[in-house]
């Protein structure tokens, strides 16, 4: 029952911070002219037409390179990050990927493209250049919480690593699974758009620039509003996932 409250408190949030950005989009539509920032009711009232089979094609497209780069950099960040903590070396991984974390993704993207050409090389190697960093850290920030009184008790009984990993590591690994997936679906979406934006010729972001190129504003935000719900569809999926599995986990207690 606490479970379901919570997922039901996430997506009211959620929801909220979506009305909120709808009323701010429309109060700013009041001030400009159509061609700059249309109304979200004329927006909303040609989604029809912007429902293509070529537009789901393209969605398809990105969402594909979105999968792959987060999964890469979702296994890869938080295996290095529980191996940054096993073998004591947090500050040196962490001062690492900070200074990834400063590049810039627009630089990055083109460099990408003068090594990859364009295709789905280059959005999916610039996510995972850009979401691993925050990944890492962010699992290494969430192992720093774990129980160091349990720990020291673990030992003086000479517990084994199974026993460690139960009781020790996964109360602190489960919110940090979450708060991975939150952050780097997110991250990866965005990026994601941005690398199409620079080398590709299909996907979401190859859209998104040819519509702004041609002042296609209600199209430009079609797209945005796609992102948006995206975004709040994997948010609510996964937070009703973690909400009725983590109290599996709940062992500190």
């Amino acid at each position: 029952m606490k479970s379901m409250q919570l997922f039901i408190t996430s997506l009211r949030n959620e929801l909220l911070s979506i009305l909120l950005l709808l009323v701010l989009w429309g109060v700013a539509a009041l001030f400009y002219p159509a061609f700059i920032i249309p109304s979200p009711l004329t927006v909303f009232s040609e989604f029809g037409s912007f429902f293509t089979a070529s537009f789901l094609q393209q969605l398809g497209l990105t969402l594909m390179r979105v999968l792959i780069g987060f999964f890469l950099s979702y296994v890869l960040g938080t295996g290095l990050g529980l191996l940054a903590v096993s073998k004591k070396l947090e500050s040196s991984m962490t001062a690492m990927m900070m200074a990834l974390q400063v590049l810039p993704g627009t630089i990055l993207g083109v460099i990408f493209v003068l090594m990859f050409g364009i295709g789905s090389v280059t959005p999916i190697v610039l996510i995972l250049f850009l979401v691993l960093p925050t990944i890492v850290v962010n699992t290494v920030s969430g192992l720093s919480k774990r129980n160091p009184a349990l720990e020291e008790y673990l030992k003086t009984l000479k517990s084994s690593k199974s026993i460690f990993l139960r009781y020790s590591y996964l109360p602190a690994l489960v919110p940090v699974f979450q708060s991975n997936f939150n952050l780097g679906f997110s991250l990866a979406l965005k990026i994601v758009v941005l690398g199409e934006f620079i080398g590709s010729q299909d996907g979401l972001g190859y859209l998104l620039n040819h519509a702004r190129l041609i002042f296609n504003m209600k199209e430009v935000f079609f797209y945005l509003i796609i992102l948006l719900g995206i975004t709040l569809l994997v948010q609510a999926a996964q937070s009703l996932f973690f909400s009725l599995t983590c109290k599996r986990f709940s062992f500190a207690e």
